[in-house]
């Protein structure tokens, strides 16, 4: 996060919000200061002009994994632990019985898991080659799956959020809502997490990944943020990293659909649209 005079930055995590950051930095100064972290009240309070950033989820979750493939991020440190599969193995049999009393509908939606699920396989396939398809649709659907959600992100599993949406709107939430990390467990919708961002969303301007220069001097103009021709033609300059090479490559209709179906909310929210395979 990036606390200056007039704005702060809130980075959100394999957004392109690295890139945003240094350039703020450089026309602003400021200090950064507990990354990946909402502000606190002092600074929600002080009057600055609050951003943040998204990109697509299909591309977010590729640029996830391609971090974790070269051992970076706090999510490969989870799946690459033997703690986080804990008790996972067991809950999962606990629940087979449940799987084959559901509707047909809901066997449609269900992911279908590895056999393995450990730390093991882990570092020895879903990381291990960033060129390897197959590798990613399967720790896709591990990362998406609600029955693996508690090995993914633990808090995540707590909350109602979990359950609506992924792991992209979940840590959307707790960056850019306040009140998201309690979150009442009575909000079981799209429309109801809607709701609840409509009233309680900090953050005045959210770049987008794939506008970014655009979306960032139009979100500076339209908080009376005045910027020099040097400045402004730093920002169209300075070109952020694109979305991950080979994303058609990687996904195929079932991973495209796991993705739009579990990031509805961010996918509506900012009009994505599903990229071509």
């Amino acid at each position: 996060m990036l606390i200056a005079d007039k704005l702060v930055f809130i980075e959100f995590r394999n957004t392109g919000a690295s890139h945003v950051e240094k350039l703020l930095q450089k026309i602003f100064g400021g200090e950064v200061d507990n990354k990946h972290k909402a502000p606190g009240e002092d600074v929600l309070s002080s009057g600055r002009v609050v951003l943040g950033s998204v990109r697509d989820p299909w591309g977010w979750y590729l640029s996830l994994w391609s971090a974790g493939c070269a051992k970076q991020g706090d999510l490969y440190q989870r799946l690459t632990s033997d703690k986080a599969w804990v008790k996972i193995g067991e809950k999962l049999e606990a629940n087979a019985k449940a799987r084959t009393d559901q509707a047909p509908a809901d066997q449609v939606k269900r992911v279908v898991l590895p056999d393995d699920l450990s730390a093991h396989r882990a570092t020895s396939f879903w990381y291990a080659d960033p060129d390897n398809v197959e590798a990613f649709r399967e720790w896709l659907r591990v990362v998406c799956s609600l029955q693996t959600r508690r090995a993914v992100d633990p808090s995540m599993a707590k909350s109602p959020i979990g359950k609506i949406g992924g792991l992209m709107t979940y840590r959307y939430f707790l960056l850019y809502v306040r009140g998201a990390g309690q979150m009442p467990v009575t909000i079981g919708t799209q429309e109801g997490l809607r709701a609840f961002e409509a009233s309680n969303a900090f953050v005045h301007h959210v770049v987008r990944h794939d506008s970014l220069t655009e979306d960032l001097v139009m979100a500076l103009e339209r908080s009376n943020i005045s910027l020099s021709d040097e400045h402004r033609k730093m920002i169209y300059d300075t070109k952020a990293a694109g979305r991950p090479s080979r994303i058609e490559r990687f996904y195929d209709e079932s991973s495209m659909e796991l993705v739009a179906r579990r990031e509805k909310f961010i996918i509506e929210r900012f009009g994505y649209q599903r990229p071509h395979v």
